[in-house]
């Protein structure tokens, strides 16, 4: 399961718990919207302890993107101090 949404999260980032569960096709609706949010935040967290992930808090909701991702920006920005 683990790498199934490491995989959706390299596709699609940034992505929140909610949105990998769509990505899964799961049935969202108001009264699953929370079991499923901590579902998936369950195997994002993971993610992150194993530096695979960045995370942020927004509201409730638990944002992710690639650790890869923060590298790129990263270059962009000395590549732009350059100049």
């Amino acid at each position: 399961m683990e790498k199934e949404i490491f995989e959706i999260v390299l596709q699609n980032w940034p992505v929140s718990a909610l949105e990998i569960a769509e990505h899964l096709s799961e049935e969202i609706s108001q009264d699953s919207k929370k079991k499923l949010s901590t579902k998936y935040s369950y195997y994002l967290k993971k993610l992150v302890d194993k530096r695979l992930l960045l995370s942020k808090r927004v509201g409730n909701a638990l944002i992710v993107w690639p650790v890869q991702a923060e590298k790129y920006r990263a270059i962009d920005h000395i590549l732009r101090s350059e100049h």
